[in-house]
C-alpha cells in the first residue's frame, strides 16, 4: 500500500466515524494510528478514537499554552 492510499484509507475510516480532523491533527493522528499499526498489525475502531482524542487533546493543551504567553 502507498502512502497516499494509505492517508486516503485513514481519511475514510475518520469520515465513518464522523470524525473532522483540520490537516496538521490528521497528520498527527495519520502518524500515530500508523506506528500503531505496524506494531499490532490493526487498530480498532477504539484504540483510533483515543489516538484522536489524545491528538486533539494535545492540541487544545498546546494552543491554550501559546495562548497565555501573547
Amino acid at each position: 500500500m502507498n502512502q497516499s492510499s494509505g492517508r486516503a484509507a485513514f481519511e475514510h475510516c475518520l469520515a465513518t466515524m464522523d470524525v473532522d480532523l483540520n490537516q496538521t491533527a490528521f497528520e498527527k493522528a495519520f502518524l500515530q494510528t500508523k506506528k500503531a499499526a505496524d506494531v499490532q498489525g490493526e487498530v480498532s475502531e477504539n484504540q483510533l478514537r483515543a489516538i484522536v482524542d489524545d491528538v486533539v487533546t494535545g492540541m487544545e493543551v498546546f494552543e491554550g499554552v501559546t495562548e497565555s504567553f501573547r
